[in-house]
């Protein structure tokens, strides 16, 4: 009860500052309405045109390069508890995280409902490069289908990289070291130069390291012995950037980026029979080998614009290439422990071999080995108008080719005869499942946007379509000897059209409305079919596997959202309320298979998202401005489906329905050249749902994740060249559950916890020039 009425104090008083921005705004206007210009204004390309962020026909958020550095906001993770209706679903391994936007969650399936774009570069949501000089991220809310394409149904997050600047040398360093509360210690660098090349040329090169330490213990199952702090992280992003003006009609820009990631076990928190009083909060795991990952991403990039005259033409060339490698401890999913299992495979029996932690055979089984290999080739050609008549255009044509090579091995490290022979496999195999794949992406799509405008300019009208051809071979061969068969040979193909309309008025200079329609899809994927080992399950549920088509189908969506935007003059004040619905049809689901321990995806069920996102910004003096925002989401089931489980009014996962955060900034005159500096920010995420119920019944309230605050501070001093801060992070060292499954421990009552940080505490350096 406290928490609603939390959020009822939250929303009534953002209300509240939203309903005297017309009075404000029309006292700034009566002062002055020649101009439409607002000191400070930010401007997005979010449309792939430069537009002020206030005017533009959509739910784009921007946090400027200012904030992300004064914040040390390094990763995505930092970003979401900013940005209202936007969340991530936790990572079981590199490469599995989903950026959840407005209710739009994957459930199932392989592909992204939000996708990620460096500049105008399409690249993997796994890659996450650390955020460092950065002109601003933008986030765009709701399906972007028509001018980005595959997958963007829930929105995009775009990172748009700082310009090499001709105009004289610039640069700047940071140092930091913190300690976890219960863990390790953290430390990182920073640095970046930028150099004239003349008049009209630049390069910008910027580093980012950091190493996290680690805050989960592990006890070893055999001796309980402990390893401190397993789930550390190091990580570093380097960028080279140039840019060329040969003349005043041809801007060329070229960068290249690497990004690294190395980890030790994730954050995750166990209870099983080693670990019976286990909890999030215990911070313990009980695995048997020890855990680790690495990924390494190159990205070049290739942007030139030419004007020619009645409008520019620009031309974006993207290459990934990305190594993902894994090995995490997964004996526990074999089920062969006869005290989870309840009875004994051949091998495996205590009467014969003694218990599962002393039975020799268990030293045999291997740890799941995994590894992904993208190479990814992007172009766009595009046409953006400047005519002098009321109609623009924006058009161009857009190609995609993957590749993506892939393996996984998980087995024994030396025959067991008496387990394969039963399981109907070859007495001598070591393989207990593995493969290797092998999957292509090529799209080919063309777009085109119209836009007309008043003569007034006060009124504008927009219309996109965009048509495409997708074609997605998946090949995956089993290991020979592989008793859980998961082969694939089909290709999945979507071709079709997604429009998009929007509307828009200028009531006043600093008054803006809008509303827009925009249709979305997530492609469908060649599905694993499991061998007759699972016939059982589908004997089960009523599925002749025979008549299993060999992939999903897309994903469709309909977006309707439609909102109101107020700024003062001055710019010391705006606000914006925005209010969606999402329709969600041929959802992906994905169905576990109990016997056999396996994943099955289908298509099933309808959903509808709707609600509301309002943020406000006040700076009422010149040291002090403090921005607000609140997001409503309510995600759930039109549409349940017999076998993947979830009934009708079911809440759909990872979907906080409230986020709230507020952040301050003060800075005031302390003494002689220096300033006293003072942060916060304060971030609540409602509670979210991580499994639909079976059929009939309502979810396990064990899979329901609990809210909770974030509150973070740094106090420091700063000049013009330097600031030193002390800072705080998470300081009510609240527990965080981002994710619960049972994945680890089927057939049991075990469990596993993905949990964030606890309370870190720390110093920063910064210097510029």
């Amino acid at each position: 009860m406290a928490i609603r009425k939390m959020h009822l104090l939250c929303a009534g008083a953002a209300l509240s500052v939203l309903a005297v921005a017309p009075a404000w705004a029309g006292q700034e206007a009566a002062q002055d309405s020649a101009s439409d210009d607002i000191p400070g204004e930010i401007v997005v390309t979010a449309q792939k045109r430069a537009e002020p962020l206030r005017t533009i026909a959509a739910s784009v958020q921007a946090i400027g390069g200012d904030a992300l550095e004064s914040r040390s906001l390094r990763s995505l993770q930092d970003i979401v508890r900013l940005v209202p209706s936007l969340s991530i679903a936790p990572e079981t391994g590199i490469g599995d995280r989903n950026i959840v936007l407005r209710g739009v969650a994957p459930s199932g399936g392989t592909q992204p409902t939000v996708v990620t774009y460096l500049d105008d570069i399409l690249i993997p949501n796994s890659v996450d490069p650390q955020l460092y000089d950065l002109e601003r991220v933008e986030v765009l809310k709701g399906p972007q289908g028509d001018l980005y394409g595959a997958s963007a149904a829930g929105g995009l997050i775009r990172y748009v990289e700082a310009r090499p600047d001709p105009s004289g040398v610039s640069g700047r360093a940071e140092l930091s070291g913190s300690t976890i509360s219960g863990g390790a210690r953290n430390y990182g660098a920073t640095g970046v130069i930028n150099l004239p090349l003349g008049s009209d040329a630049a390069v910008r090169a910027s580093a980012a390291y950091d190493r996290r330490g680690g805050f989960i213990d592990n006890v070893d199952p055999y001796d309980g012995t402990i390893r401190r702090n397993v789930n550390d992280t190091e990580r570093f992003t380097g960028r080279i950037a140039a840019l060329w003006t040969p003349s005043d009609t041809l801007e060329i820009r070229a960068s290249a980026l690497y990004n690294q990631r190395k980890n030790g076990a994730h954050s995750e928190s166990d209870l099983n029979d080693r670990l019976t009083e286990g909890s999030p909060r215990a911070r313990l795991t009980s695995r048997f080998f020890p855990e680790s990952g690495s990924d390494k991403a190159w990205i070049a990039n290739l942007t030139a614009n030419l004007d020619v005259g009645i409008g520019t033409l620009t031309s974006a060339t993207g290459y990934v290439h990305q190594k993902i490698r894994r090995r995490l401890d997964v004996r526990d999913i074999y089920n062969l422990d006869p005290a989870i299992t309840g009875f004994a495979y051949p091998g495996f029996d205590p009467d014969v071999n003694g218990s599962f932690l002393e039975n020799p055979n268990t030293a045999l089984l291997s740890p799941n080995l995994t590894g992904n290999t993208l190479r990814q080739f992007t172009q766009e050609i595009r046409f953006a108008s400047d005519w002098d008549f009321p109609v623009q255009l924006l058009a161009g044509a857009f190609y995609l080719r993957s590749t993506t090579r892939s393996y996984q091995r998980l087995g024994f490290d030396a025959p067991i005869p008496e387990y394969s022979e039963a399981m109907g496999g070859d007495p001598d195999a070591l393989v207990d499942a593995g493969f290797t794949g092998r999957e292509k992406v090529e799209e080919l799509a063309g777009f085109a946007n119209l836009r007309w405008q008043s003569a007034d300019e006060r009124a504008e009208v927009k219309a996109g379509v965009r048509y495409y051809d997708r074609k997605n071979p998946r090949h995956i061969v089993d290991t020979p000897g592989s008793l859980f068969p998961v082969g694939v040979d089909a290709t999945a193909k979507d071709s079709g059209a997604l429009f998009s309309a929007s509307a828009s008025y200028k009531i006043a200079p600093t008054t803006f409305a809008y509303a827009r329609y925009a249709g979305g899809f997530r492609p469908g994927v060649g599905r694993v079919l499991p061998g007759p080992v699972c016939g059982p399950d589908f004997e089960a549920l009523g599925i002749d596997p025979a008549t299993i088509p060999p992939f999903t189908k897309a994903e469709k969506l309909d977006s309707y959202e439609a909102g109101i935007r107020q700024s003062s003059r001055d710019g010391r004040f705006s606000a914006s309320l925005t209010g969606f619905v999402i329709k969600y049809r041929d959802i992906q689901q994905s169905l576990v298979l109990p016997t056999c321990a396996s994943i099955f995806d289908v298509n099933a069920g309808r959903a509808t998202s709707k609600g509301f996102e309002l943020e406000a910004r006040l700076a009422p003096t010149r040291e002090l401005s403090v921005s607000m925002s609140i997001g409503y989401t309510d995600a759930r089931l039109d549409k349940g489906d017999p076998f993947s489980g979830g009934d009708v009014g079911e809440q759909l996962q990872f979907v906080p329905a409230w986020t709230f955060a507020v952040q301050q900034d003060y800075r005031t005159p302390l003494s002689g050249d220096w300033d006293l500096v003072v942060r916060s920010d304060l971030s609540f995420t409602d509670r979210r749902q991580t499994q639909f119920g079976p059929p009939g019944a309502g979810p396990d309230r064990i899979t329901s994740l609990r809210d909770y605050t974030l509150i973070n501070a740094q106090i420091g001093v700063a000049n013009q060249g330097w600031e030193v801060a002390v800072f705080a992070d998470n300081i009510a060292n609240v527990l965080p559950i981002y994710g619960t499954n049972q994945t680890r421990y089927f057939g049991s009552d075990g469990r596993t916890w993905s949990i964030g940080t606890p309370r870190t505490l720390g110093v920063r350096l910064r210097s510029s020039f």
